[in-house]
């Protein structure tokens, strides 16, 4: 299929939509196509290492528990 056909496709199926439905599909568009470029191209490199860090749930765990244990010892 190229490029035309699937717009024409695309552009058929919204227009086939109605109510809430015709709502979900424009904010997961405008969601795809703005808000997630404009975070990636925002941010920098390292800025983006560190955010990815963050959102990984079960290390940014275990950096904390390994903080914590930090505050306990002696050798500080």
């Amino acid at each position: 299929m190229s490029e035309a056909d699937l717009k024409l496709h695309i552009i058929r199926l919204i227009d086939s939509q109605q109510g809430e439905i015709l709502q979900e599909i424009y904010s997961l568009i405008v969601s795809k196509l703005y808000e997630e470029k404009q975070e990636t191209d925002s941010l920098s490199a390292l800025e983006m290492g560190y955010k990815n860090m963050a959102e990984d749930t079960e290390r940014e765990a275990e950096a904390y528990e390994w903080i914590e244990h930090t505050f306990d010892s002696k050798e500080i």
